[in-house]
């Protein structure tokens, strides 16, 4: 056990909120404040998209539970995200004046970047996103790496934590796609000493791949809103994931002389996730001696169906449902690849669909890890035709296991439903 008393850093981002504790993003940072309150945190980050949209009663809100929840109050340092420089349609967009207006109701600095120092840690947080290309400008990037010097020229060996909305590009999940920034990345590559964290993703925390190190170390803060996945899925709306509301999660980080332990919490059953496996990052950083890289890949199993595991296609109000037992994991499995088939004339099987399907890895305790219901793409299945489905579960670095096989004769009354609409929860 560590002797030394850490600086301990709490992580809060993307709660969308509005300005009452009625709505959906404002309660869960009352559940989030309230909940860190009890680790007396000395700084308190927040990665952006605190409103949806240029509603400033949201910020004294905030404000009024930072009050009520902390004693003494932990140093803030945040940054805007792209929702809370949304304005009303035929509203000047000024992010200058937004970000000052944020920055004056929340209590802190109106620096961009802004830079404290605080226990002998330096921490900036870049807003910048008066680029309608939502990315960094080049004078901003600029400006961020300047302080990024200071710092490291004030504690060479130190980490120097660095918060933005966006995610430096190629690094965590959900980091590859559009919204993510080439130019952030390549800021950082210059400086081992950089400990990234940023939102806008939603990842769920339960993701290794949310922790990354390469040139520099990079964390993904998750939401306080409802989580999403960077890899589409059959059934996801879009990048959000079946029942999202369940994964509120927060950091909270123990900086400590030789390292920095990163604990991952779901406040919604304020239950810490994964504690046996604890991220832990050595100080000073070295590349070479990185331990959460791409190479985790080749050092993990992939998933396996337990040899008595069972599935069945079952026919319900206009739909197919795959049912099956999940499969087995030293961690868990992600995704599972459906393949479905059709019997020809000739005996062969024809392959008429494949899709993937997102778990529920993320989802709170108890429910987590139970059997598994998904919606069959029913509009390519005929009715009296003899279906065969491969069920292939896949690892959240890649690995693929061996299939699961359901077969079943589809009822030739079956009538399908046209479309596949799906719901949040499907």
């Amino acid at each position: 056990m560590d002797s030394i008393k850490p600086l301990k850093v709490a992580v809060i981002s993307d709660s969308q909120a509005y300005p009452t504790l009625a709505d959906w993003g404002m309660g869960n940072l009352d559940k989030a404040l309230s909940f860190l309150s009890g680790m007396k945190p000395d700084v308190l980050l927040m990665a952006g998209d605190l409103a949806d949209g240029t509603m400033y009663d949201v910020y004294d809100v905030y404000r009024s539970l930072l009050e009520k929840y902390f004693s003494p109050m932990p140093v803030h340092i945040g940054c805007a995200g792209n929702h809370d420089f949304w304005t009303p349609k035929g509203v000047e967009r000024i992010p200058e004046n937004i970000y000052r207006e944020m920055c004056t109701r929340i209590g802190q600095t109106h620096a961009d970047p802004l830079h404290e120092v605080v226990g002998g840690y330096d921490f900036i947080a870049l807003s910048d996103c008066a680029n309608e290309k939502l990315d960094y400008s080049d004078e901003k990037l600029a400006e961020l790496e300047a302080e990024i010097r200071k710092a490291i020229d004030r504690a060479p060996d130190k980490p120097v934590f660095v918060v933005t909305h966006f995610n430096p590009f190629g690094t965590v999940t959900g980091s590859n796609s559009a919204s993510a920034s080439k130019k952030l990345r390549a800021l950082f590559n210059r400086y081992p000493q950089v400990f990234s964290l940023s939102g806008h993703s939603h990842c769920p925390l339960e993701d290794e791949r949310c922790i990354w190190q390469g040139e520099f170390t990079a964390i993904n803060t998750s939401s306080l809103a409802y989580a999403c996945a960077e890899d589409r899925c059959y059934n996801m709306c879009s990048v959000i994931v079946p029942f999202a509301r369940e994964a509120l999660h927060v950091l909270m980080l123990d900086v400590y002389p030789d390292h920095v332990d990163i604990h991952r919490y779901n406040v919604e059953d304020r239950r810490e996730i994964k504690p046996d496996k604890l991220w832990s990052v050595a100080v000073p950083y070295r590349p070479e001696d990185a331990v959460y890289t791409i190479r985790r890949k080749e050092l993990r199993k992939a998933p396996e169906f337990a040899p008595d595991a069972r599935g069945v296609i079952r026919y319900d109000f206009g739909y197919l449902y795959l049912i099956f037992d999940p499969a087995r994991h030293d961690d868990f499995t992600h995704f599972y690849k459906v393949k479905v088939f059709e019997r020809a004339e000739d005996g062969t099987w024809q392959l008429i669909a494949e899709e993937r399907y997102i778990s529920d890895f993320y989802r709170l305790a108890g429910i987590a890890g139970r059997q598994q219901v998904y919606k069959l793409p029913s509009e390519k299945i005929k009715g009296g035709s003899f279906c065969r489905v491969e069920v292939y579960p896949i690892e959240t670095f890649g690995n693929e296991g061996k299939s699961l096989i359901v077969e079943r004769k589809i009822p030739g009354a079956s009538k399908f439903k046209e479309g596949t609409t799906l719901c949040p929860q499907e």
